[in-house]
């Protein structure tokens, strides 16, 4: 009996769930830490749902692109050709010799009956549906050891952030190769201030003023922002 379309759905909306959850909790945490770094507290600047789920999937992201591109990345690519490598050679044995002609195959065959029925239904069941059921629980899985490990993903992206921002800001608002990148900031007709945007929310703004060379937080509900000018 294969494994219906309810539990297929049931076992899809955990693994969604689980995800969305693991990316809501990586996302804030690993804003907290950005903010942080600028000496900013993230209850001045929140961040919706949607948002935090935004940063958490770059911060995971950012954590993949830093562990492929290191030794552990190379370790990893290197198992995974060994591993097909492997997987090509039995694959060719198989051919030759079919594993129900061997001695552990027609020992399997023997013994089979002895199973119990639950594991006999189970195997019966594992069809391209249990691999999906079974592809979906590893994807919770694998989402409660990101909640587990999410401080240190959100400190290791904000750090990636920080350092970005920190090298546009040593570079200036003017590049010799493109346009201005900074932003201006008016009230009222009257600049407030120049610089690179960290981070915003509905009412408040924090950005690195070019002038004074600090971060500033301010409260900008009725201003207006000049992005750079042909």
């Amino acid at each position: 009996k294969a494994i219906s379309w309810s539990a297929l759905a049931k076992a899809g909306a955990a693994a969604l769930g689980a995800t969305a959850t693991a990316f809501n909790f990586i996302g804030q945490e690993a804003y907290a830490r950005y903010l942080g770094h600028w000496g900013f507290d993230d209850g001045m600047l929140p961040l919706d749902t949607s948002n935090r789920v935004h940063y958490g999937y770059l911060a995971v992201l950012e954590s993949i692109h830093t562990l492929l591109n290191g030794q552990v990345g190379a370790m990893i690519l290197l198992t995974g050709f060994i591993l097909g490598g492997i997987q090509f050679w039995i694959t060719s044995s198989m051919k030759k010799n079919p594993p129900g002609d061997t001695k552990v195959g027609k020992w399997l065959k023997r013994n089979a009956d002895r199973l119990p029925r639950s594991l006999k239904s189970l195997f019966a069941s594992f069809g391209i549906s249990g691999v999906i059921v079974l592809f979906l629980y590893y994807v919770v899985l694998a989402a409660f050891i990101g909640l587990a490990v999410a401080p240190f993903i959100g400190e290791h992206a904000a750090d990636k952030w920080a350092e970005k921002k920190e090298s546009d800001i040593k570079m200036g608002c003017e590049r010799s190769d493109r346009h201005g990148v900074c932003t201006e900031l008016t009230r009222d007709g009257e600049v407030i201030g120049t610089g690179l945007i960290i981070a915003s929310s509905t009412t408040r703004i924090a950005y690195f003023d070019i002038a004074a060379k600090h971060g500033r937080l301010i409260k900008f509900e009725d201003g207006e922002l000049t992005g750079w000018m042909p």
